[in-house]
């Protein structure tokens, strides 16, 4: 008897180590995969991280500061479409690239259109500056920059939010949640750009851009908008429309040349030095600012523009 204790007990070890080495090991590389949602720009992605937090694994294919409309993929981007769960694109003709690098990745991805159920804007067919009604011409092409409206700026937060509770349904009450208070706080600082702007002299309400990025912002808050470039910073202007700007600059007071972060700074640095106007740094257009910029989220970005363009115009 004293034998077979020692024995049974050892079987017994024996027993449950075997049993044990038969059930899988959890582990945090075993949980569930987050869903992957790619974005096709920095403010899209601002949006998508505020919703989804730490429920969504999100990827943007531009880094802060990147033009997006000379963007080249690369077949990272291809993997990466590859292994999507949910694209968010623009829309309204931003992203000339993204129906090719879609097709070539053969990506199963649900593809939201954030921009959908925005009124857009179109841009001149030709730069009429002698009218200087910039924001009310009805053709050429859609201009795709329709966020500095701050109500379409909520439109993008709303279809986002309803494309996420989709995609994570277990996370639906939290991103609800978090869409409400972010839809407010774009609410308020719309109401804000109204007052800050309405409170400048008529007069002093023009500004001069690097490009055609501004339009939304102009018609939403009463601004005269002056682009020197079309909807691409690359769509420069000949010798004549920069002459036909200078003399503007001139005739009408205008205060200001502003330079947009994610263009060439020589043309505005040149036609504000001509026509003697001070030159402002930096306007965010087309992209968030880096994470130490003052444009590191969109609301930030939308604040630090206020404060940019108001102090330039006073």
């Amino acid at each position: 008897m004293p034998l077979l204790r020692p024995l049974r007990f050892l079987l017994t070890v024996i027993l449950l180590g075997t049993l044990a080495s038969l059930i899988p090991a959890t582990s945090a590389a075993d949980a569930p995969a987050k869903p992957l949602v790619v974005t096709t720009n920095t403010i899209l992605d601002d949006f998508v991280r505020t919703l989804g937090a730490d429920a969504l694994e999100v990827r943007c294919l531009l880094t802060p500061g990147r033009d997006p409309h000379s963007y080249d993929p690369t077949p990272a981007d291809i993997r990466l479409l590859t292994r999507a769960d949910l694209i968010v694109v623009n829309g309204l003709g931003f992203e000339t690239w993204l129906e090719k690098l879609i097709k070539n990745s053969g990506t199963r991805a649900t593809v939201l259109t954030a921009s959908t159920g925005i009124e857009p804007l179109h841009a001149p067919d030709h730069h009429d500056h002698s009218a200087h009604d910039h924001a009310h011409h009805d053709h050429g092409d859609l201009d795709p920059h329709a966020w500095h409206d701050l109500r379409n700026a909520s439109r993008y937060v709303a279809n986002i939010r309803d494309a996420l509770t989709k995609l994570a349904p277990s996370s639906a009450d939290a991103i609800n949640t978090r869409a409400t208070a972010y839809l407010a706080e774009l609410t308020a600082l719309d109401t804000r750009f109204r007052e800050t702007i309405a409170a400048l002299p008529a007069a002093r309400r023009k500004l001069v851009t690097s490009h055609d990025s501004l339009r939304y912002l102009g018609h939403a808050y009463g601004l005269e908008i002056i682009p020197i470039s079309g909807l691409r910073p690359d769509q420069e202007p000949s010798a004549k429309q920069l002459a036909t700007i200078v003399k503007l600059l001139r005739r009408e007071n205008i205060r200001a040349v502003s330079i947009e972060s994610t263009t060439n700074p020589k043309i505005p640095t040149l036609l504000a030095k001509e026509a003697g106007v001070a030159i402002v740094n930096e306007l965010y257009t087309d992209s968030l600012g880096t994470p130490d910029s003052p444009a590191a989220t969109f609301l930030a970005m939308a604040r630090a523009n206020l404060e940019t363009i108001t102090t330039a115009l006073k």
